[in-house]
């Protein structure tokens, strides 16, 4: 508060001062102050903080764009990688005999596989898995190698935590061959010399059944087919599968072009330079609850309650829980396999709710941070082409999350104030790569420790209660993705994904078409299913996701979701409508920006409650979920091009989505209703 406004307030509080007791003098003290036990009164004045705290990037997209985010993007996989199952369940029953293991719960093993493995003490199971993975391993890697030989490819076989083997077969194809083929992507785009290597993928596509040793060496795309084929008929194998490339659906937004319409007091410009992280202001202390007192709040419509006053109808009711006095706890984890996180970011550097992460992109190229495997899960940049920016994508998802301290008089609020965010980073240049996804939800878990390059293990020690993977495949539920998301379920652990942002069928994306995860569709600030969210019965709920083409409340900005992302593009300050060199906050849109909405509340729902795996989930749906009449979400036809209408000339329609959208509001009310 600047001194004025404290001289204004000393002046309006001498009366008391003056007559007041004891009592009412400390009761004064701590409404002024924020002492415990007593809300802050609300958002600081944009013009009390400074401008790296609250300028923002965001504006609001022509209609004519819409088209463009719906556009079908190619299936791309990893050349030459294949991702091989070993047949660990297989191997348990048989190591556990080895291991002098009882013949009845060898008996439970061989037909229960990894539920059976829960029943054993943590310290015998973590043995018997260990042994069994590197007897199954062993083997996986022999059939392999022998299936390559016989068809006269010399392909790298490594072995990786959780029974996947790995096949490189760029090792196998002459040298001149793979260079060649890089070229001619080099030749086909501009700035592809940065873009790590990928090929479209069709499962329709054949193996010819005559092939020539020849043709598999001069044509990657060949091999890696012919390969997977071949080693799938072999039977050795729990599966076989390319390693596909996982798409974030994020999109660059385009410069902010037209200046808002508002026009609000001036301000002074800041004289922070654009090329270092701004200095944090000291936070306020902390309340137990109520509407916090970050300057950029006032623009997050999602976390508001869909009814009553200072409501949007497509909130999510977060500040209703907030106001119960429900705000999170550190002993809740969430992991966020994403991009990484900007551990420099105002909002988020030196905050409390962050946990030591990894880094888990294998291949350099992909990683843009000239290593592999390691313990630093700093966002080193995702940008595909040597035009594009980095998305910094998963530090907007972990904002929403918690990750962005809240209460602090900076940036934004996040959706748990209080909860240990552990970001581990698998999306890297031109997405990721499906074989470090299944390592990241076994690390998270507490499965499998990351190994790096030289050999040095990175264990996990506290796992995730709750796994968020804002990521899309165009693919089947990969079975080694579903084998890893079988795992931790089976640890307690809830996996919430996102349903894909292409106007389309759920069941055509991963992980949303896998078993055992929470399928989060995104809602737009009217409370209806935003234009571009997958949909079908996969979805489970619906939850905040914005839409940057629309402008529901007429403030001049998008209704896209506000959360922690730097950018140098399109920066503004919202108090004056300048133009900024730098800002760390934007709009986004995407049913990636709903998933951790879903995220946030469990983690709210698992510290007030303190309930885990399964009936963490059953408390969400049964308390924070207001329903849709049969499982249909409603859109704007005229923003639909593939929904029905709800009646016959109608300008309504509806999509299948889920059971309904979140709303923390109906936990709240509970909360308050108990004795």
């Amino acid at each position: 508060m600047s001194q004025r406004r404290w001289s204004l307030a000393a002046l309006a509080f001498a009366p008391i001062l003056a007559l007041g007791a004891c009592d009412q003098l400390s009761d004064v003290w701590e409404r002024m102050t924020g002492g415990a036990g007593v809300e802050q009164p609300g958002p600081a004045p944009l013009d009390d903080v400074p401008l790296d705290a609250r300028a923002l990037s965001g504006a609001i997209q022509p209609q004519a764009e819409m088209a463009a985010v719906l556009a079908p993007d190619p299936v791309l996989i990893a050349p030459g990688q294949i991702l091989v199952g070993a047949q660990v369940d297989r191997q348990l029953s048989e190591t556990a005999t080895d291991m002098g293991i009882a013949s009845t719960l060898t008996r439970a093993l061989r037909n229960d596989g990894e539920e059976a493995l829960q029943r054993l003490p943590d310290e015998i199971a973590t043995q018997l898995r260990t042994r069994a993975e590197s007897e199954a391993s062993s083997v996986a890697s022999d059939a392999a190698q022998d299936t390559l030989r016989r068809l006269g490819i010399n392909g790298e076989i490594r072995v990786r935590p959780g029974g996947v083997v790995t096949v490189d077969l760029t090792h196998g194809v002459s040298p001149t061959a793979y260079r060649r083929n890089k070229q001619q992507q080099t030749d086909a785009a501009v700035g592809a010399a940065e873009i790590p290597d990928a090929i479209e993928w069709s499962p329709s596509d054949r193996c010819p059944r005559i092939v020539s040793q020849a043709q598999l060496e001069s044509d990657i795309a060949l091999a890696t087919r012919c390969a997977i084929q071949r080693l799938a008929q072999s039977g050795s194998f729990e599966y076989v599968e390319p390693n596909y490339i996982a798409d974030s659906g994020f999109t660059r937004p385009p410069r902010r072009d037209q200046p808002s319409t508002q026009t609000p007091a001036p301000t002074q410009p800041s004289t922070q330079n654009p090329s270092q992280p701004p200095a944090t202001t000291a936070p306020a202390p902390a309340p137990v609850g109520g509407v916090p007192n970050d300057p950029l709040y006032s623009l997050q419509w999602n976390y508001r309650p869909s009814s009553g006053a200072n409501s949007s109808p497509g909130g999510a009711g977060f500040v209703s829980f907030w106001e119960a006095h429900q705000i999170g706890a550190r002993n809740v984890r969430v992991a966020v396999l994403d991009t990484g996180l900007d551990l420099v970011h105002p909002d988020i550097r030196g905050a409390a709710n962050l946990s030591t992460g990894v880094d888990l992109i294998n291949n350099p190229e992909r990683g843009g941070d000239g290593d592999g495997i390691d313990a630093d899960a700093n966002d080193a940049g995702d940008r595909c082409g040597a035009t594009a920016e980095n998305s910094y994508h998963g530090t907007h998802v972990a904002g929403t999350i918690g990750a962005a301290a809240t209460n602090d008089r900076i940036g934004v609020a996040g959706g748990a104030w209080n909860v240990t965010v552990i970001p581990v980073r698998v999306l890297g240049r031109c997405g990721g790569e499906l074989a470090d996804i299944v390592s990241g939800i076994r690390w998270a878990a507490g499965i499998a420790p990351a190994i790096t390059a030289g050999s040095q293990q990175i264990a996990n020690s506290t796992q995730a209660d709750i796994i968020n993977m804002s990521l899309t495949i165009q693919a089947p539920c990969p079975a080694s993705m579903q084998a890893a998301i079988d795992a931790a379920v089976a640890r307690n652990v809830v996996v919430v994904v996102a349903a894909g942002n292409k106007a389309n069928r759920t069941a055509l994306y991963a992980p949303a078409n896998c078993n055992n995860v929470i399928v989060v569709g995104a809602n737009d600030a009217r409370g209806g299913i935003a234009f571009y969210s997958n949909f079908g019965p996969e979805v489970d709920v619906l939850a905040p996701g914005g839409d940057v083409f629309a402008d529901s409340d007429n403030d001049g900005r998008p209704d896209g979701v506000l959360s922690t992302r730097a950018t140098q593009s399109g920066c503004y300050d919202p108090l004056n409508s300048n133009s900024t060199e730098r800002c760390y906050y934007s709009f986004l849109q995407g049913t990636s920006m709903a998933a951790p909405h879903v995220s946030a509340a469990l983690a709210l729902l698992a510290a007030q409650t303190g309930l885990r795996g399964r009936q963490l989930e059953d408390a969400l749906f049964t308390r924070a979920i207001t329903p849709f009449a049969a499982n249909f979400g409603e859109i704007e036809c005229a923003r639909s091009a593939n929904a029905s209408p709800i009646s016959a000339g109608s300008a309504t329609c509806a999509r299948p989505s889920g059971r309904g959208r979140l709303d923390l509001a109906l936990a709240a009310r509970s909360i308050a209703a108990s004795p």
